[in-house]
């Protein structure tokens, strides 16, 4: 969950995780589609951006998972993450097209509250990639639980808030896939313990004066 992940988590602009801006080709039969289809609204094309930014920390996230972890469950759980959410990317980059946006902006936080949700996932991410074994386990799958119930909170509004129709529809399509990652993150806490207990403690730097 940009999960700002899962929800899974919160959409993310991270300094660990670069995420390019989607540059599908142009050919005729796009260009075609793309004027019978109209311009996106303003509104429209910020949620397009959230979605890629969700998509490419869920992609980052998955692979993570499956270089850092030793349990079969996680490890394939993070296959899943970078499949379902690639080709999610796939869908929006050819809607995008057909729509007349060359190009997937990257997302930027408007409010001091986002800014501080990708402040605060960052300090997770580095601390993730420190941890190892069931450590690393239990940190990601709370992250992963966190992250897609809070995108799911936000696609209901983003349902809501879209005025494509087809937008809409795709929202309503992502929905279950969200709600399946966070599902089958609380399936493998509870076969793992370990992973089901509270994180670690995160190690913030201390401050200097």
């Amino acid at each position: 969950m940009k999960l700002r992940a899962l929800a899974i988590i919160t959409a993310f602009a991270l300094p660990t995780l670069a995420i390019a801006d989607t540059k599908p080709p142009t050919t005729a039969s796009d260009k075609a589609a793309s004027d019978k289809a109209g311009k996106l609204s303003a509104d429209d094309a910020k949620i397009i951006s959230h979605l890629h930014h969700v998509n490419q920390m869920e992609i980052d996230l998955g692979k993570i998972a499956q270089q850092k972890t030793t349990t079969a469950g996680v490890k394939t759980y993070g296959q899943t993450l970078v499949d379902d959410h690639q080709s999610a990317d796939k869908d929006l980059a050819a809607f995008a097209r057909k729509h007349g946006l060359a190009a997937i902006p990257g997302e930027k936080p408007a409010t001091d509250a986002e800014r501080q949700d990708d402040k605060d996932m960052t300090t997770q991410l580095i601390h993730l990639k420190t941890l190892k074994g069931s450590e690393f386990d239990a940190a990601f799958l709370n992250m992963m639980v966190s992250g897609h119930d809070k995108e799911l909170a936000k696609i209901d509004v983003s349902i809501g808030a879209a005025t494509d129709p087809e937008l809409q529809t795709m929202l309503k399509s992502v929905k279950p896939v969200l709600q399946r990652h966070s599902d089958q993150a609380r399936d493998l806490q509870k076969a793992s313990p370990q992973a089901s207990a509270d994180p670690p403690a995160l190690k913030l730097p201390s401050s200097t004066n």
